[in-house]
């Protein structure tokens, strides 16, 4: 049986999409929110919310029951500090075990990092500020990578959380990453030229630092699921928003750098067992049209969907993959289908025309000739992470 997903459009109602004999049945969660987050192992989610109070907003960060009913407010802004950015009010994403909620919202001070317990009574405790913060956990919840700005720190939750620095030159780069064992955090620091990056990798207790590739542009960084082959985007032209190259990495094996594919790719995301890749690529027409790629591990072609016109946020999270995959998931827990959101070219004419988004939940299953199949109208939609099934 497919796993649930929960779905939403921007601003719009959430729902919780569950499969039947007659396809997805939908149940209302929310009447409007942003960016729905599953909490790992608990049967529960979060999303943002946006209230207008006279001429000025407020947000906040809620969490529900898969029924809808309230939980907990895990974050409140002040009336006036309300959003990241159009669409946008918050970034969220859970700690593995669903224990602690780290936020990045807009302070008084900027862009800032807070904590929320998920059941316990600290509530949005700042943490941190900087522009741009992107956050990553390690597997076991212990420890929190901040890249914020051009400083890289580690915060040690274990130890009445203090802040670790891994670096005070980190560019090229938006999200660290962590290998799945936790002993490996990847990230760059300039190469000197102006133009490339050395991606480096931080490890031991005392986070001793090995470069292990140079490459002539900015990066971006995953570990492979299940091991220490760390992958990487490379993209020599940043401004048009596309990837040149993926390499791979066998640091356990010591091995030299592999060229996985050499084509323009918007974004990239493993499945869960890390046996396949799928990537977002731009239409080549300037249509605004994207497809989905699937490739092996090794780099093998396994299919390409048929071209769709990608919704808001799918577009925003294409745009920023490296950090929307930790916390938002779309690929199917056992990897058998990947999500994405928009209008296929066979819809209705576009929202320009004044029909409305009419964007729709987009299914696809990474094989030749597999077609995408609508399931839900949503901007889009994320499945729950394996262990909270």
């Amino acid at each position: 049986m497919p796993a649930p997903i929960i779905a939403a459009e921007p601003g719009k109602a959430v729902t919780l999409l569950r499969p039947d004999a007659d396809g997805w049945r939908a149940a209302p969660l929310a009447r409007a929110g942003f960016w729905p987050a599953w909490r790992p192992g608990h049967d529960a989610v979060t999303l943002s919310v946006v209230v207008e109070e006279g001429k000025q907003q407020r947000s906040a960060i809620e969490m529900l029951d898969l029924e809808g009913n309230h939980l907990r407010t895990l974050y409140e802004s002040p009336l006036g500090d309300a959003v990241i950015a159009p669409n946008v009010p918050h970034y969220a994403l859970w700690s593995p075990g669903g224990d602690l909620l780290a936020l990045v919202a807009t302070g008084s001070a900027g862009l800032t990092l807070y904590l929320s317990e998920a059941d316990g009574p600290l509530i949005a405790d700042p943490i941190q500020t900087g522009a741009p913060l992107f956050l990553a956990w390690s597997p076991d919840g212990r420890r929190l990578a901040v890249h914020a700005g051009v400083n890289l720190s580690v915060l040690e939750l274990a130890e009445a959380r203090a802040s670790r620095p891994i670096s005070a030159d980190a560019r090229g780069f938006r999200t660290p990453a962590f290998s799945d064992d936790g002993e490996l955090l990847a990230f760059a620091t300039p190469d000197g030229t102006g133009d490339g990056v050395v991606v480096k990798v931080a490890s031991g207790p005392a986070g001793k630092t090995e470069a292990v590739h140079e490459l002539p542009g900015g990066v971006a960084l995953a570990f492979r699921p299940g091991t220490r082959t760390l992958t990487v985007a490379v993209t020599t032209h940043p401004a048009s928003g596309a990837f040149d190259e993926l390499w791979a990495i066998d640091l356990a094996a010591g091995a030299e750098p592999r060229l996985l594919l050499k084509r323009p790719f918007a974004s990239i995301f493993w499945d869960p067992a890390g046996e396949k890749l799928a990537f977002v690529v731009p239409s080549t027409t300037g249509d605004s049209t994207v497809s989905l790629h699937a490739r092996t591990a090794a780099g093998e072609f396994l299919g390409a969907s048929s071209p769709f016109l990608p919704s808001s946020d799918f577009q925003t999270m294409a745009g920023f993959f490296d950090q929307y995959a930790h916390s938002h998931r779309l690929w199917a827990p056992d990897g058998s289908v990947f999500l994405a959101g928009g209008r296929l070219l066979t819809d209705s004419p576009a929202a320009a025309f004044g029909d409305g988004s009419h964007d729709a939940i987009l299914c696809w299953r990474p094989e030749r000739g597999a077609p995408i199949e609508r399931i839900g109208e949503a901007g889009i939609g994320f499945f729950p992470p394996p262990a909270a099934l």
